[in-house]
């Protein structure tokens, strides 16, 4: 794995930390499913294969599922919105490794397709996760009578870390398959 490869994992391990770290306080419901997604980073960073990709984008999945129908109400939009992105970022990474660890060079394969994973890949996941969230916030708006109070500077730096940190998160995994 080469240099910027490794920068990119690091930069998506932190992400994930970042948003364990912003709900740990709180009950486990709250801080479980960005642990899951936290774990499943981690076993992708230390060259896991195909096989246990694939079934870490399953738990992502089921718990992006549990997520939208009994998880926490406050923020479920774009925590669900982050966690079906990282299973589909975590099914793509198990199908490039085609049987072997993730070595994150350009132009990886998928199985039965003719294009590599690049560069578009990349910006059209990144490109639906930014409009997806958009949507989210913005039906958040719709339903709402008005923008969204805030309780100070401390609310702000709380969503502030959340937010950086689901980007920094996504944007790598992205970065990773490109």
């Amino acid at each position: 794995m080469g240099p910027v490869h490794q920068l990119t994992a690091l930069l998506g391990l932190l992400g994930a930390c970042a948003c364990v770290m912003d709900r740990i306080g709180e009950p486990v419901h709250a801080w479980g499913p960005p642990a899951v997604v936290l774990s499943v980073m981690a076993s992708m960073a230390c060259g896991a294969t195909g096989a246990v990709l694939a079934a870490g984008a399953g738990v992502v999945a089921a718990v992006a599922l549990w997520t939208a129908l009994a998880g926490p109400s406050d923020g479920r939009g774009p925590a669900v919105v982050d966690l079906v992105t990282m299973a589909v970022l975590t099914a793509c990474a198990s199908r490039a490794g085609r049987g072997r660890a993730l070595d994150h060079r350009p132009g990886m394969y998928m199985s039965g397709a003719q294009k590599p994973y690049g560069f578009r890949l990349f910006v059209l996941l990144v490109v639906c996760w930014v409009l997806a969230r958009a949507g989210v916030r913005l039906a958040a708006l719709v339903r709402s009578s008005g923008p969204p109070s805030t309780d100070g500077m401390g609310t702000r730096r709380v969503a502030a870390l959340h937010e950086g940190g689901s980007a920094a998160m996504i944007i790598a995994m992205a970065a990773m398959l490109a």
